[in-house]
């Protein structure tokens, strides 16, 4: 993993929008300013606390970020590994599970970003691991809570994983005697992470806003695509092709034990989950496919297993490894101008906020602005109509303290009428830029 990232970092030295909207949440979130209600965004809170709290430990670096990765990928696939051979999916053991899988995440180099759907991935296997323990006839109130809790987590780092929730509810019932006391712990345990953030932001005074900006404006904003699927589709062929291979050599070779069929019928309704986490999610990009990430392997393991020709086990498992890598990565590095934010020249006049969702102008530059999301930016300007919302936005504006104002969305005179103040010490230098009037 080490190696193969080295080698993309001398091709791919940018970062990606979501990269960079990650670190300068954490920089925004490190200076004390409070998620949801001075901060325009929709990231989960949990993912949201990961990224200040590594701000606050370790400063703004990207270094970091890909450190703390590339060690949720590594406990990813050991526990993947584990949850495998545990139940014996297959007839033979070993850690050809946690290698393909790791082959699987660093082919692609925004799965190896620290994103909230990562984040959230690691929870979704620790709890299939618990699914799959019930499944196999071991019966505690245990299994249940965990995979509740897990599910939850996931969900308060990343809002579409709640579809993992209907997955597994739907696997413990098809698959297990399970009795309506452990599902109804299952779905205590699920509502527990909820709970728990929500009682945070309520003693914050800020549950309304966490429950407008998380759970309802999630899932009514308009969905954004950073890649269009043509070539979405060009980066994760190699992807595709074995997972079709893979899943026809598994149905014509492969002879299951009756609760090794169980296990790949769990796998198919993972799949099937990650299917509808994409579509529900309002950002289309290549971070949504780490969900298939363990379907791929899963079924990628059973074809390495079924080759039986001396010749073959030799050449198609190097064919394939090398063929996916770099397939991949040039297709990825072919396209990476079009997926990196560019970058603003910074300002010289000191602390500037950009009134808009651009963050490529704090590239290079503390951030300043609270606007991390356009939809969720167009909302809290328009509570400028009601008492209480401005309020709440002009004391935003006072703990900021810009230096400079970019009115990239054109409200600063709707600002300047609302709050006087505004109009007396900054001036309009010329377009859409408000100079700090020195005294």
């Amino acid at each position: 993993m080490v190696l193969i990232r080295f080698v993309q970092s001398y091709f791919i030295t940018e970062m990606s929008y979501y990269e960079l909207k990650w670190l300068l949440l954490g920089d925004w979130l490190s200076q004390g300013f409070s998620m949801y209600s001075e901060t325009f965004d929709y990231t989960g809170p949990i993912a949201a606390f990961v990224y200040k709290y590594l701000t606050m430990l370790f400063g703004r670096n990207e270094f970091i970020h890909y450190g703390f990765s590339s060690l949720i990928i590594i406990f990813q696939a050991g526990v993947f590994n584990q949850l495998l051979l545990k139940n014996k999916a297959y007839d033979e053991n070993g850690y050809l599970p946690a290698f393909l899988y790791m082959i699987l995440m660093v082919s692609v180099p925004d799965f190896m970003t620290l994103s909230p759907q990562l984040l959230s991935l690691t929870f979704i296997l620790l709890a299939l691991r618990n699914v799959l323990r019930r499944i196999d006839n071991q019966v505690t109130d245990e299994l249940f809570l965990n995979s509740g809790i897990f599910i939850g987590v996931a969900t308060m780092i990343y809002l579409p994983a709640v579809v993992f929730f209907l997955v597994f509810l739907v696997a413990l019932i098809l698959f297990s005697t399970a009795v309506l006391r452990r599902l109804a712990l299952y779905l205590f345990s699920f509502l527990l992470a909820f709970s728990m953030c929500a009682l945070y932001f309520y003693w914050r005074g800020d549950l309304l806003t966490f429950i407008d900006s998380y759970l309802v404006q999630n899932f009514l904003m308009d969905a954004s695509s950073s890649i269009g699927i043509v070539d979405a589709l060009i980066i994760t062929a190699g992807f595709i092709s074995i997972f079709l291979l893979s899943v026809i050599k598994t149905w014509g070779s492969a002879r299951l034990t009756n609760f090794q069929q169980k296990i790949q019928q769990v796998i198919w309704l993972v799949f099937f989950g990650a299917i509808a986490t994409f579509f529900l999610s309002n950002e289309k990009s290549l971070l949504e496919l780490v969900y298939f990430i363990p379907v791929i392997a899963y079924f990628w393991t059973h074809y390495m297993m079924l080759v039986r020709r001396r010749i073959f086990r030799f050449i198609m498992p190097v064919i394939m490894i090398v063929g996916v890598l770099i397939h991949s990565g040039y297709s990825y590095t072919s396209l990476t101008s079009s997926l990196v934010v560019e970058g603003a020249q910074a300002s010289d006049e000191g602390k500037t906020m950009v009134l808009g969702s651009d963050l490529g102008f704090y590239k290079e530059s503390p951030i300043s602005t609270p606007c991390f999301d356009a939809h969720l930016t167009d909302i809290a300007f328009k509570g400028i109509d009601y008492y209480e919302s401005s309020g709440e936005l002009y004391k935003l504006f006072q703990k900021t303290d810009p230096d400079l104002i970019i009115d990239i969305v054109g409200i600063m005179p709707r600002l300047e009428d609302r709050f006087p103040n505004l109009s007396t010490n900054y001036r309009n230098t010329g377009g859409n830029k408000y100079s700090k009037i020195s005294n």
